[in-house]
């Protein structure tokens, strides 16, 4: 997922700014259970065989509609902090995408030759595969579907959307700000008055 690298290099700048790890714990994120909720129901058919495979594959389209509907919820219950504004959004554009073609998110063939990605292609066209589908002249909101090429030098080749891209870009922001985040003059004095004290 693209969203893992931007985490990742958003921790790194962040230490190279000389920011603090630990107050990523103090962000104010509200629900933040519904949101773990929503990627166990998203991602749960990653681990089932057999017969159940093709029973989510026959409901994907439901499957999707409540993980993501879970997640716009608990987005929308953050409007508070701006950069999950624009992670919100990069949902959105998703969302309309996959929910517009059967609950997976329509993959641009072109995008994955040039990533280098050609063991994907069977994917794309197995009914079984619950996340992505290949990208046809039906396609709706191909302009939303994973349509980005990133292929080598880059460690990790993959294909992404522009939901993608906002999700990240939104996700990067908040871990700066976050980390960076000066404390406040009360906390100031607060620790003025315990190291008197002591």
């Amino acid at each position: 997922m693209l969203l893992v690298d931007f985490v990742l290099l958003s921790i790194i700048v962040g230490f190279l700014r000389k920011g603090s790890l630990k107050k990523l714990g103090e962000i104010p994120i509200k629900k933040l259970e519904i949101i773990f909720l929503s990627f166990v129901i998203r991602y749960f058919p990653l681990f089932l065989k057999g017969p159940l495979k093709g029973y989510v594959a026959d409901y994907i389209l439901i499957i999707s509609f409540i993980s993501y509907g879970l997640l716009l919820y608990s987005l929308l219950s953050n409007w508070h902090l701006k950069p999950l504004r624009i992670v919100t959004l990069g949902v959105l554009l998703n969302f309309l995408a996959i929910i517009a073609n059967g609950g997976k998110m329509p993959v641009s063939l072109w995008a994955v030759d040039v990533a280098g990605l050609g063991d994907f292609k069977q994917d794309l066209f197995s009914p079984l595969y619950p996340y992505h589908t290949a990208m046809t002249p039906e396609t709706r909101f191909k302009i939303f579907g994973d349509i980005f090429p990133l292929p080598k030098p880059y460690p990790n080749p993959k294909v992404f959307s522009l939901g993608d891209v906002l999700m990240g870009v939104g996700v990067f922001l908040l871990i700066q700000e976050a980390m960076l985040k000066k404390k406040s003059a009360s906390d100031k004095i607060s620790k003025r008055k315990l190291k008197r004290n002591l």
